[in-house]
């Protein structure tokens, strides 16, 4: 299966842009709205070197200094009106922007979580976890700049810069054309810039997904560390991981450290070069005899020109910082996508059903199933399980009971066979349809962070607190529930740290209950606890035999006696199947076992 995390086949920017693109489509009217802004806002801006050519032309000319300071104090008005208007303008503009932008990420961080969740178990063990947080949290905010700034900023800086460099024709047409001799260079040096970045940036995003995926690993793991003395070892594994982030961010602030003094370098030979036209065209004109007036309007000139050329190129200086966020995003985007790019192994089929019952009849036929090639995990295996019936698997590890469970609820797709659910081809039906009937008890019990009450409900607001109160008491958690100050709305630590392993099960067991399933699959659920909470357990265990279908993993073989039927599993393949008496009789493997385990 391919790894989305380390991308071998990059997508091209027109890809990646069209998909970006489709995400704002729903906006696109405050992105309109936002662009009528910016050809507001350019328009104004681009009046204020005529403003400062006039007060030039002012000062020089023959009125009378009252005019002179009343024409001053107007075009000071106007200053002043201009930033004024542009200010208005930005805060509109920012304001549809920033909305927009926290909406598309909201949509795509959903859609990336949903898909993470529609993906199998093998797909998902395949990938540390770390990355898959980084896609929905570190790529997913890079990407809200790009929406909230960066478009929009690249649309008005080009805008800009066609803008004044038009105006610029337009007032010194010869000072126009030879400045525009700088421009292949400029275009060369942004071309260059923007390949080299966009390495750069899919190396930092790389080192971002393994350093969050080596802390939440070790982490959750860092007991174990600190039992087997491995603190020192596990340090210089993350010093060599944090060394190699470090040196993919030199890299990426290089490459823009390089960048920003060249436009900055063309930006000043544009001015230099306006100077010494214009420069010298004021001193043809004094050497000539030239009036005053005629002088002042060069100096004039002059003075518009050197701001329109320092304007035109700002832009260009702004698309440097522009492009170092948009790459970012880039980089971060293709992450994004190669998540949403996969597959999921197990889907629903078109014509899938939904189960409007399940009486807890199950059917193996002949089914095959391997994780990996050529290591078969379940070989031709064949069985039937009766609607209120209690079958039990039995037998050493990796011999395929645990499998079995996960091909029941779909969590794998078997190679070959048939799985039939009340006669009903398994692959027939909508697996959020056919787990609303299946309960399940694994042996490591997850709780989530929250309260005692939202770990037995999973926040499902239909199951109300009578429900969860009846489940705890079905399952024996009152026991230490009823003890607790705030009861049922007890917080819950990660992981449920704050809980014995015997409470966690119990928690899991209510769980289970509380949902009413048809079908009830304990995986050795009662492997790593006590025997008081055990004892409790089998209480229940014995109220559930009487009205559910019940699928039972059994470590310990006491607490499988009473099974209708016990299915012994060897190598992937059922040796035996009977219940306790008559496989005891057999002296078979199920007798060597029992023999083994109780002597």
């Amino acid at each position: 299966m391919k790894d989305f995390n380390e991308t071998t086949i990059f997508k091209t920017d027109k890809q990646i842009v069209g998909r970006l693109l489709k995400y704002a489509s729903p906006y696109k009217k405050n992105f309109i709205i936002s662009l009528v802004l910016i050809l507001v806002e350019v328009g104004i801006s681009s009046l204020a070197p005529v403003l400062l050519g006039l007060i030039i032309r002012l000062i020089g000319s023959p009125i009378a200094y009252d005019d002179k300071i009343k024409y001053l104090v107007l075009i000071g008005v106007a200053f002043l009106a201009i930033i004024m208007m542009v200010s208005v303008v930005i805060y509109l503009q920012n304001w549809l922007l920033q909305t927009s932008g926290q909406k598309i990420v909201y949509n795509i961080r959903q859609e990336v979580f949903l898909h993470i969740q529609s993906l199998s178990n093998n797909q998902i063990n395949s990938i540390p976890v770390g990355k898959l947080v980084t896609r929905v949290t570190n790529d997913t905010n890079t990407l809200s700049e790009m929406y909230t700034s960066v478009i929009v900023s690249l649309i008005r800086n080009t805008l800009l810069m066609i803008t004044l460099y038009v105006i610029m024709l337009a007032i010194g047409f010869r000072v126009a054309l030879m400045m525009a001799l700088l421009f292949p260079f400029v275009v060369i040096a942004t071309m260059i810039f923007r390949k080299v970045s966009r390495l750069s940036y899919r190396t930092v995003r790389n080192n971002v997904s393994e350093i969050n995926a080596f802390l939440n690993e070790n982490i959750s793991g860092i007991k174990l560390t600190q039992i087997f003395n491995q603190e020192e070892k596990k340090m210089n594994e993350f010093k060599e991981k944090n060394r190699n982030l470090k040196k993919s961010y030199y890299k990426e602030l290089l490459v823009f450290a390089i960048y920003r003094p060249i436009m900055f370098l063309f930006a000043s030979l544009a001015s230099i070069l306006v100077l010494y036209l214009m420069t010298q065209e004021i001193i043809k004109s004094i050497a000539a005899g030239q009036s005053l007036i005629f002088v002042v309007a060069q100096i004039s000139l002059l003075a518009m020109l050197y701001q329109y050329a320092k304007d035109v190129f700002e832009p260009v200086q702004q698309l440097a910082e522009q492009f170092n966020v948009l790459q970012s995003a880039m980089a971060s985007a293709e992450k994004i996508f190669d998540v949403l790019d996969t597959t999921p192994e197990i889907s629903d089929s078109e014509d899938a059903i939904e189960l409007e019952s399940f009486s807890g009849q199950i059917e193996f036929k002949n089914v095959w199933f391997k994780y990996v090639e050529d290591e078969w995990v379940l070989k031709d295996v064949s069985f039937k399980v009766n609607p209120n019936d209690t079958v039990a698997f039995v037998g050493a590890t990796g011999s395929g009971k645990t499998t079995i469970m996960s091909l029941i609820v779909r969590n794998y797709e078997i190679n070959q066979g048939q799985i039939l659910i009340d006669g009903i081809d398994i692959k027939q039906i909508k697996r959020s349809s056919l787990r609303k009937f299946i309960g399940q008890m694994p042996q490591d019990v997850f709780l989530f962070t929250g309260s005692i009450k939202s770990n037995i409900t999973l926040n499902d607001d239909s199951i109300s607190q009578e429900e969860v109160i009846e489940a705890a008491k079905y399952v024996g958690a009152d026991s230490f529930i009823d003890k607790l100050d705030d009861s049922y709305d007890h917080i819950v630590r990660e992981r449920g740290n704050n809980f014995s392993t015997g409470q966690r099960q119990l928690l899991s067991f209510a769980r289970a209950i509380v949902y009413k399933p048809s079908l009830m699959i304990l995986d050795e659920a009662t492997a790593n606890i006590d025997s008081e909470t055990e004892s409790l357990i089998q209480t229940s265990l014995e109220k559930m035999m009487a009205v559910n279908t019940m699928l039972v993993v059994a470590h310990r073989l006491s607490t499988i006696q009473h099974a209708d039927t016990i299915i012994v599993m060897q190598k992937g393949e059922i040796k035996e199947m009977g219940n306790h008496q008559a496989l005891l009789k057999r002296k078979g493997l199920y007798y060597s076992l029992y023999q083994l385990q109780y002597e």
